[in-house]
């Protein structure tokens, strides 16, 4: 048997995964949603947290007795006699287990902060996907930054040297690991969909896929930036001083708060010892969400930070 608390874990993680697939590969919602129908399903979903928060307490409690009976007249002959030898144990384990609740306290909060998190995450997803502050246009596909910078920092120094990946995900337009050796070994110069290869210096993301390496020239602006989780922020990039430096900042929170955990990217550049995507390791990936990225034998890493970009100042 599984705890509530176990089962709850489990569905939140699937809940979870199942939305990080589905932005990761769909893009979010490429097709604008009318205003009405956004408005009906966050309605929904803020009805289904209240309901479902207020009567899971209240669950365990109805079916227990139900359980108990269905047991009882059900089980084989021999489980019956079985359990009745052995109720002197259960009942001073149910008494220990009553007592080690009581020194614990409820479960109840644990349901709530996960369910909670979890439609609260599904609220944000609708709302950012389908509107835009105002002064703000959406873009189509989202974008997605390539950033360098102090994760709990709100502004800093460097934005000329972020990337931009501008025609949406690059992960499924990337290399899968099983092809390196091929595409190496041919001596091709361009990927399949069209992005130029360069085995000395090459980007990897979590899954260990080969992707295409995004230009470096994130112009200076506003912009929507969210990292799929429980905030969005304007991210302005501010032009470029004497020296060639741009600057960045964010109107709210810092760049670990807008950073989408589960995307993880670093650039690789051959320091003249025989560096190579051959040289990555398959016992690598993929890589837990928020950690950084692997080693790779002969080269030097960069790691990126990942952030989702829904909009643009409208000027």
């Amino acid at each position: 048997e599984h705890d509530d608390d176990d089962v709850i874990i489990v569905v939140s993680r699937r809940v979870y995964l199942a939305g990080h697939l589905t932005m990761r590969r769909s893009c979010c919602w490429e097709r604008r949603t009318t205003p009405c129908l956004v408005a009906l399903v966050v309605s929904f979903i803020t009805i289904c947290n209240s309901c479902v928060v207020s009567c899971w307490s209240t669950l365990p409690s109805v079916l227990e007795p139900r359980r108990r009976t269905a047991s009882s007249t059900s089980q084989p002959q021999y489980r019956r006699i079985i359990q009745q030898y052995n109720s002197n144990d259960d009942n001073d384990n149910e008494s220990n287990a009553s007592s080690t609740k009581d020194k614990e306290g409820p479960a109840i909060p644990v349901r709530r902060l996960l369910l909670s998190y979890t439609l609260a995450a599904g609220t944000e997803y609708v709302l950012s996907q389908n509107f835009v502050r105002p002064g703000f246009k959406r873009l189509h596909p989202m974008q997605f930054f390539a950033a360098l910078g102090d994760p709990q920092s709100q502004s800093g120094t460097g934005a000329e040297n972020w990337g931009i990946w501008e025609s949406g995900d690059p992960g499924p337009r990337g290399i899968p690991f099983d092809q390196f050796g091929d595409t190496i070994s041919n001596g091709r110069k361009v990927s399949p969909v069209g992005w130029e290869i360069d085995p000395k210096s090459f980007w990897l993301e979590e899954h260990g896929i080969w992707m295409e390496a995004p230009p470096y020239n994130l112009q200076p602006g506003r912009y929507l930036v969210t990292g799929g989780r429980l905030r969005t922020s304007v991210l302005t990039i501010h032009p470029a001083d004497e020296n060639g430096v741009k600057n960045w900042s964010l109107d709210g929170g810092v760049l670990y708060d807008v950073t989408h955990l589960p995307c993880r990217s670093a650039l690789y550049v051959d320091e003249g010892n025989g560096g190579s995507p051959l040289n990555a390791r398959r016992e690598d990936f993929p890589v837990t969400p928020g950690a950084e990225m692997p080693q790779v034998e002969g080269c030097k890493k960069q790691d990126y930070a990942v952030l989702f970009v829904t909009g643009v100042e409208d000027v």
